[in-house]
């Protein structure tokens, strides 16, 4: 899986903001949580729609020091490459 395959973004979707592909929880509000100290384990049990794998892919983001922000403009671009060229990417659920 594609670190990105975790993110989704959909105007109508949370604002078009970077959310775990298939839920409403904002790939923001993950990192919010890892700031103030929460578990992962913590967050997968307050957010039971989002899998371990997508956690561990967007932590792979972060590790790499992906601000929110830089993958909104990364999933963007990436839309519009797809959309030229008729491909659908995180369209899951």
């Amino acid at each position: 899986m594609n670190a990105f395959d975790a993110i989704d973004m959909h105007p109508e979707i949370q604002d078009g903001e970077p959310v775990f592909s298939g839920t409403r929880v904002r790939i923001e509000t993950f990192c919010d949580f890892m700031r103030i100290g929460v578990s992962v384990r913590e967050f997968l049990q307050e957010f039971p729609s989002v899998t371990p794998d997508q956690v561990r892919d967007v932590c792979q983001l972060v590790g790499q020091q992906y601000s929110v922000e830089r993958v909104k403009v990364l999933m963007q671009h990436t839309r519009m490459v797809s959309q030229s060229s008729g491909v659908t990417l995180g369209a899951r659920g």
